[in-house]
């Protein structure tokens, strides 16, 4: 039996590696998703309503996993194939969709950074506070009490830093990735009868037979 280094190594080499850090890109440079539906409708919420439409969960998970794999910088382009029609008001609708998922994502993750900021500096100046009084009263010569006092301000302000640095670093870049998804050009486009033929959808689907 290969050992876990061997496999890891195995797995390093394996073609799927290559196929994962991929990302197609147009003739204008611009990163693309490909969405791919049956019909327009299938892009939305089925609990939302014509006045105030959100996207499907999934189709928004799928775009933003999509998303998540394409360098910060690059600015992204939504393929949206369906096997209907579209109309020209129904990719109106989808565009919508787009940008007001991504706009309503970046006002919830503005307030989640405000929050993790002033939560971390609270921890941060509080744990700061400790080690300060820990330090003028020379509490450390009071054994056990001392002893806490100084490992609850270490924890109180390093955890602070952590979440001042790494925790609101990482919404900074959700934020990013949801701005960069609200400027994303959308094509909403039938399926070429080529994909429809090799597919076996659209007009071209046939019944199996029994």
């Amino acid at each position: 039996m290969s050992s876990l280094k061997e496999q890891i190594k195995k797995a390093k080499k394996h073609p799927v590696m290559k196929e994962a850090k991929y990302v197609d890109y147009d003739k204008d440079g611009r990163a693309q998703i490909y969405v791919g539906l049956r019909e327009a409708d299938e892009f939305f919420s089925p609990y939302s309503y014509l006045t105030y439409e959100l996207m499907n969960e999934q189709v928004a998970d799928y775009i933003d996993t999509c998303a998540s794999g394409i360098p910060v910088n690059d600015e992204i382009t939504i393929d949206i194939h369906t096997e209907e029609t579209t109309s020209n008001e129904e990719k109106q609708r989808i565009r919508k969709a787009v940008k007001r998922h991504n706009a309503e994502k970046v006002v919830i993750l503005k307030e989640k950074l405000r929050r993790k900021t002033t939560f971390g500096l609270v921890w941060l100046i509080f744990g700061l506070a400790l080690l300060f009084l820990e330090i003028i009263f020379h509490l450390s010569d009071y054994g056990a009490i001392g002893m806490l006092i100084d490992v609850a301000g270490w924890v109180f302000a390093w955890d602070g830093l952590e979440i001042l640095i790494s925790d609101r670093r990482t919404l900074k870049r959700q934020i990013i990735r949801c701005y960069r998804l609200i400027n994303a050009k959308v094509h909403v486009k039938k399926y070429s009868q080529k994909i429809q033929r090799d597919y076996g959808i659209g007009d071209y689907y046939e019944e199996d037979e029994e």
